[in-house]
């Protein structure tokens, strides 16, 4: 009913949103906590409301009141994205959110998720993002930020607004397809204080930065969005663009959930708008396993205990969960044929060891073939043919077969239709 005048309120509903996150790392996560935990208990009694939460929770034998925490959580069943996929294809039938928003993702894993957020909910999204630029030090009113293009803008630069010629919430879209040149003198020319795109795309400009000596100016921060950033793009990054390296992590689905400023060697989760849980095979809390997210801003149709398809490893401290490690999925395996696969987590250390790397992609052809996308660093210690000799060897011992790899040298390695970078595409069938 009142969808329409929150669209219409979007800019005031972000404010207000805002001024109830906290916007600096607290000492004690202790408030954030009991904000999360009021929130839980807040949204499973909403949920409960929605046939297909209460046929979850009957299912698991759980009852709303049982759950009073974000660990309690793990009572319920995990939400998987074909699970979603299906309930959100069904939601979108529903003359009653005929004025919602409808985020589709990009697709990375081969299928593309629409899902539905109230304007209310969408508003938090947006102010959930001003947080995290204001948790690593920048303040968005005042700073300038740079980005990409999105599905949202119709093209680059654009007129500054009426508040923007004073100075705040200056914002500029850059061509992200443009030539590498034109881009980075763009990035020149406007300085901003805060850099994001994907990472794909930001590493098209580093690789090329790499190549011909161009400079381009150092952000105060920058944020390589979408994917995983390994240890090896991290090092180019802060080599060719500064030390303000940032790593949000979130989805389409969620927001940003997990944040690793610059400097830090983990991530903080927002207690106060998202439980993030690790869990392993058998559903239980563990050090390591799979992510599992709970966004508590998303009452409306809620996300209890999505599985977003990503690995990662935690610890806690006095209480308090900390993200160590994100292992993203990379959307694919190696696969054999009998069934089983080997994951990209049992060949990073390989390429993470080899400094000399700077893109690598690999393409199983078939059973018994990998074609090599590579990218080598032009100051690189081992030669060509020593690195493939590195590749094959090491591979080779962690594959549960032999394979014949074929290496194409390139300068940089495309990203896919989606703008993004997939390390493993397997095109044999797996099904």
């Amino acid at each position: 009913m009142f969808e329409k005048l929150q669209k219409k309120a979007e800019n005031v509903l972000i404010l207000f949103d805002l001024t109830k996150m906290y916007k600096k790392v607290p000492r004690s996560f202790d408030h954030a906590k009991r904000v999360q935990d009021r929130r839980v208990r807040r949204l499973v009694k909403k949920a409960y409301q929605i046939p297909f939460y209460k046929e979850r929770f009957d299912a698991a034998g759980v009852r709303p009141e049982e759950i009073r925490t974000g660990n309690d959580l793990t009572r319920l069943p995990v939400l998987t994205k074909d699970e979603l996929r299906e309930w959100m294809n069904r939601e979108r039938q529903n003359p009653r959110y005929k004025d919602w928003v409808v985020d589709t993702t990009s697709g990375s894993t081969g299928k593309p998720l629409s899902i539905l957020f109230s304007p209310r909910e969408k508003a938090f999204m947006k102010a959930n993002w001003l947080r995290v630029m204001m948790l690593c030090g920048y303040n968005p009113f005042t700073g300038k930020t740079m980005s990409r293009i999105n599905a949202h803008d119709e093209k680059a630069g654009g007129r500054d607004s009426f508040i923007q010629r004073f100075g705040i919430l200056r914002h500029y879209y850059v061509d992200q397809y443009a030539p590498e040149e034109q881009v980075i003198d763009e990035i020149n020319r406007y300085q901003p204080d805060w850099l994001y795109m994907n990472k794909t795309e930001l590493m098209r400009l580093v690789l090329y930065a790499n190549k011909t000596g161009k400079k381009i100016f150092h952000p105060r921060l920058y944020d390589p969005i979408s994917e995983k950033v390994d240890e090896n793009n991290r090092k180019l990054f802060k080599k060719i663009l500064g030390d303000g390296i940032v790593d949000s992590y979130g989805s389409a689905e969620t927001g940003a959930c997990l944040l690793r400023r610059p400097g830090d060697d983990r991530y903080i989760i927002h207690y106060d708008e998202f439980v993030v849980n690790v869990l392993d095979e058998k559903g239980q809390l563990a050090s390591e396993g799979s992510l599992v997210i709970t966004p508590l801003y998303k009452t409306d149709l809620p996300l209890i205990n999505y599985a977003i398809g990503d690995k990662a490893n935690c610890v806690e401290e006095d209480g308090v969960r900390y993200i160590t490690q994100v292992q993203g999925r990379m959307n694919d395996y190696f696969y054999y044929e009998n069934g089983e696969v080997t994951s990209f987590f049992e060949v990073t250390p390989v390429i993470a060891h080899c400094s000399d790397i700077l893109q690598i992609r690999f393409i199983e052809e078939t059973f018994e073939k990998i074609h090599v996308q590579i990218v080598r660093d032009e100051k690189a210690v081992m030669s060509r043919e020593e690195i493939e000799e590195y590749i094959s060897t090491n591979l080779n011992k962690i594959f549960k077969k032999p394979f014949e790899f074929e290496f194409e040298w390139m300068n940089s390695i495309p990203p896919d239709k989606n703008g993004k970078l997939r390390m493993i595409v397997a095109l044999v069938d797996h099904d």
